[in-house]
């Protein structure tokens, strides 16, 4: 009989372990088990994904008689990622962390496959380990590191926190001796993580300051955040991220001359109609400017679809960067590239703004109803005025949008808090301390990053060239309530009962952004219609 023991022993340290054996019974795809893995394994690919397929995910069911898994990548022609159902069933020992623990283990096999360490067939029978360099298992496993924890934080689970108490428990209960053949040392494994972990969140920090800045409507200082993490994390929607970034720019230029507009559904998220008519215009404008910015655009959306074909708001980006080019027979192809059931509301609204555009009325009326239908973010509004455009002259058509726009703003936010709102320490009117960690993203324009982990949210101090922020961000943990008695988890519909409509809105690939400035904070709300996070905000002088 195999030791398994002596089988752990021989192969890759905690991740790649495997002790052989193929054709294992699996838990079946129906099982709760593996329905809880999946969904922690979609996030993920969701936040990985680049040009190579999503893995197949297996949980190898319990059995006394077989020979184990912890938890490994298998690449060829049908990439597999494995664990054991004896682990996922380790992994509930640290309850609320649970989640968090699965992702740990599945962001680093996901890592590997991303990677693209063709490695497994070598590294996972332990008769063949000899053959391969100390020093390439120890690039592999450090790169895995790093980026699985960078997808796992970027995915929302703290598996940077979380990763020393799974590998505790992981050493405790399969017995491994603290050095394994080939491998750093228990202690040093945490040490070497704990250091990948600061580069991780060091480029989350970044990322999450991009997303801000983005809701503040700082287009440009959020395009340097992403472009900053381009380089190294080329994923679908960091790139997508700086195509939109890059986009709405361009819009602010373009409702500045465009005075009767329908609103472009840019997605990673959708503008605010109502910001773009109280918004000052950024610096001065130029027909050259504004080319290059579409210009920039295209390239990122493109590269994004490319990347994942797949991806949906690429389409809807790039049909905007078409209209907005004056090329409407692209933009109008685009979106019948894409599945008839791949159609969301926003992509409907962008093909209807084109058709209308391209004099083709009745297919941009069809078009705005099924976008209004479908609920496209300010889908009603631009149904609206495009029945207007045909009866109003300008100047009454004018008078209209500013009172549909006045009438959104004295209903949103129609509730103040009477505390103020709180996550963690107080925002105050200074910056974070001087031990925090810090990175320059731009010399010119000045752009600095600064960032504090805390147990149950996350600080950020962001200084721009014209303005300061502190933000304070939940993380998956937190337990706490707004000032308006709103907790994670709560219907969008509760929300909106408490704080009312907000000042205005993103609508994102991975659901809705709703931002209440009188409120100093902002909600992420997932597919669910749910309230994933928040994040409370102000400005430092």
């Amino acid at each position: 009989m195999i030791n398994l023991r002596q089988i752990i022993s021989s192969l890759l340290l905690f991740y790649g372990l495997a002790v052989k054996g193929y054709g294992q019974e699996l838990l079946p795809t129906t099982s709760y088990k593996y329905q809880v893995t999946r969904h922690v394994f979609d996030r993920l690919t969701y936040a990985f994904a680049n040009t190579r397929p999503q893995p197949r995910l297996e949980i190898i069911a319990r059995n006394l008689k077989k020979p184990q898994i912890i938890a490994q990548y298998r690449p060829g022609s049908q990439p597999v990622v494995q664990i054991d159902e004896e682990v996922y069933d380790l992994c509930l020992k640290l309850q609320s962390d649970s989640l968090n623990a699965l992702a740990v283990l599945l962001s680093h096999e996901l890592a590997h496959h991303y990677e693209k360490h063709e490695w497994y067939f070598t590294f996972g029978i332990s008769q063949s380990y000899n053959k391969i360099p100390k020093e390439s298992i120890q690039q592999f496993e450090s790169e895995a590191d790093f980026y699985g924890c960078f997808y796992g934080e970027l995915s929302g689970f703290a598996t940077g926190r979380v990763f020393p108490r799974i590998l505790d428990l992981i050493y405790q209960h399969f017995n491994l001796a603290n050095v394994l053949e080939g491998y750093p040392t228990k202690e040093n494994r945490k040490a070497i993580y704990a250091a990948k972990q600061k580069d991780a969140i060091k480029m989350v920090s970044v990322f999450k300051a991009g997303l801000f800045l983005y809701l503040m409507q700082e287009f440009e200082s959020a395009a340097m955040c992403f472009d900053y993490l381009v380089n190294q994390f080329p994923s679908r929607e960091i790139i997508n991220n700086l195509a939109a970034a890059k986009l709405q720019q361009a819009l602010w230029l373009y409702t500045s001359q465009e005075q009767s507009s329908f609103v472009y559904p840019v997605e990673l998220d959708a503008q605010s109609r109502l910001a773009s008519l109280r918004r000052a215009l950024p610096g001065e404008v130029s027909d050259k400017q504004y080319v290059q910015l579409l210009t920039d655009a295209r390239k990122y959306a493109e590269k994004s679809r490319e990347i994942d074909p797949t991806y949906v708001p690429a389409y809807i980006n790039l049909a905007c960067i078409y209209s907005l080019q004056g090329n409407q027979a692209a933009a109008i192809g685009v979106i019948n590239e894409l599945k008839p059931s791949n159609i969301t509301g926003n992509a409907y609204s962008i093909r209807a703004i084109a058709y209308h555009k391209d004099n083709q009325l009745s297919k941009a009326q069809t078009d705005f109803e099924l976008a209004f239908q479908k609920g496209a973010y300010q889908g009603k509004y631009n149904l609206e005025l495009f029945n207007k455009l045909n009866e109003s002259l300008a100047g009454t058509l004018t008078t209209w949008m500013r009172s549909w726009f006045a009438e959104e703003e004295s209903a949103s936010g129609f509730v103040k808090s009477v505390a103020k709102e709180q996550i963690g320490a107080p925002i105050t009117n200074t910056s974070l301390p001087a031990q925090a960690s810090r990175i320059s993203i731009s010399k010119t324009p000045h752009l600095v990053v600064q960032w504090n982990e805390q147990k149950d949210y996350s600080q950020l101090g962001i200084q721009n060239g014209t303005r300061n922020y502190l933000v304070h961000l939940t993380q998956d943990n937190y337990a706490k309530q707004t000032a308006r008695k709103v907790k994670r988890g709560a219907h969008l519909e509760t929300l909106k009962s408490k704080y009312g409509d907000p000042a205005y809105s993103f609508s994102g690939a991975k659901g809705e952004y709703l931002v209440y400035p009188n409120n100093k904070i902002a909600f992420i709300i997932d597919r669910s219609n749910r309230v994933n996070s928040w994040f409370v905000y102000g400005r430092i002088f």
